[in-house]
């Protein structure tokens, strides 16, 4: 099981970067446009931080444009693997990345079928959208768990992200389900590491260490 970080907040996959708990990170234009962030620098600083995969994502649906786009940011570190939406220029793209040696994950994929199709075409990863795909009205839980057994009927080296979190049941059921990773935004990260009952439990054990240490 695998956690990415949902975020560009360099300070933020700084701090969880220490926790030893992410094992990568994912962007996308929209979580940069949010986060007030300029691309290459910010991405170039998240590769030194963390030495796992770190997902940048073109900003075009044209082929020939996401081949440029990905061979562009594949250069700026060994870790970034190239996002392409999962549709029919994007897995010729993803064909083309792979055979130049460079890392796919295949996003915006919404079924089995696509998750499927971006496999055969050699994806490095399948971002399944927990969230979104519930707003269709399928359950999100039952189709990663029937695309990840039939990955592992096939011996399919593609690994399964679960994405779209809406809350924290999203991250405990994609994990259960049995998605290879799971990118989770920082607020569902640190509420991961807190429980109210952890916090007033330690209070409790400080408390009465004090109080012998003063006897």
């Amino acid at each position: 099981m695998k956690i990415f970080a949902d975020t560009s907040k360099v300070e933020e996959i700084r701090e969880f970067a220490s926790w030893g708990i992410i094992d990568g990170v994912t962007t996308n234009p929209k979580i940069i446009a949010s986060d007030g962030n300029e691309l290459e620098p910010t991405i170039k600083e998240i590769c030194k931080i963390v030495p796992g995969p770190v997902s940048v994502e073109v900003t075009t649906n044209d082929f020939e444009g996401m081949v440029k786009e990905g061979t562009a940011y594949a250069a700026w570190a060994k870790n970034i693997v190239i996002k392409v939406p999962v549709i029919p220029a994007g897995l010729k793209a993803t064909v083309a990345l792979k055979a130049k040696g460079i890392k796919t994950n295949v996003t915006c994929a919404m079924s089995y079928n696509q998750a499927v199709l971006a496999a055969k075409a050699g994806a490095t990863y399948v971002s399944l959208f927990y969230g979104r795909i519930g707003d269709l009205g399928y359950d999100p839980f039952i189709v990663i768990k029937d695309t990840a057994e039939t990955f592992r009927l096939w011996g399919c080296k593609s690994e399964i992200i679960s994405g779209s979190m809406r809350s924290l049941l999203d991250v405990n059921r994609s994990m259960q389900a049995g998605a290879h990773i799971v990118t989770v935004p920082p607020k569902f990260l640190r509420q991961m590491a807190e429980n109210p009952q952890t916090e007033k439990t330690v209070n409790e054990f400080l408390e009465a260490w004090k109080g012998i240490k003063k006897k």
